[in-house]
């Protein structure tokens, strides 16, 4: 009987340490690998409606921001410098408020038009085909979201000339652009388009991309 036992034993003891040794790993865990799969698969438990109209109310939240922050460093720039001032201040500081507000807000924000004042805010891949719905009806038009790739989001508003401050700088030559800033205007910008434009004209578009795992974490 004790014979019994011990071999009994023993095949227990073998079996045991098989296992053990069976799920040690040759090689270190890759956690990037598993850590892409489960968010792989927990954007997969959610439906694309869920995502969609989630990205929507974070690219909708991140404009407003972007927007009054523009509009509010702008009007002080008026208030302060006057307009001379204002667009200098635009060419130095714009890059560095975007860059600020797409590392805060986790997304792309862009300006882009068919007329730029800065060739890099050119219309480029899906953006001309947006901008072509938004050219025919303008006043009408509201901001969109459709999917960009697997990974991201693209949200889209058109951009009006709603104020006579924006022909300040965005005006006809001579008339509500003063000619001495127009001058200022191609020293900066020597490939510039963005002028002669009137109230209720479309100027441009406002251009958010989101990242789906950003709008996954907020689901």
């Amino acid at each position: 009987m004790r014979t019994l036992k011990n071999i009994l034993f023993l095949i227990i003891l073998i079996v045991t340490c098989g296992y053990w040794l069976g799920c040690k790993p040759d090689k270190p865990v890759d956690r990037e690998a598993i850590k892409k799969e489960m968010e792989g698969r927990e954007i997969k438990r959610l439906t694309d409606a869920e995502i969609m109209a989630k990205g929507e109310e974070i690219a909708k939240q991140s404009l407003n921001i972007t927007q009054q922050t523009f509009q509010q460093a702008l009007t002080t720039a008026v208030e302060e410098q006057g307009v001379a001032g204002a667009i200098t201040y635009c060419n130095t500081n714009a890059m560095e408020m975007v860059k600020k507000l797409e590392d805060s807000l986790g997304i792309s924000i862009k300006r882009v038009t068919n007329k730029p004042r800065n060739p890099a805010d050119s219309l480029s891949g899906i953006e001309k085909e947006i901008w072509e719905a938004y050219e025919y009806a303008p006043a009408s038009a509201s901001g969109q979201i459709q999917e960009l790739s697997s990974t991201e989001l693209i949200y889209t508003k058109p951009i009006l000339i709603s104020a006579g401050l924006c022909l300040n700088c965005h005006g006809r030559v001579g008339e509500e652009l003063a000619t001495e800033n127009h001058q200022l205007i191609t020293e900066l910008y020597p490939a510039d388009q963005a002028t002669g434009y009137q109230l209720g004209d479309l100027r441009g578009m406002w251009r958010l991309v989101v990242p789906k795992k950003t709008v996954v974490k907020e689901l």
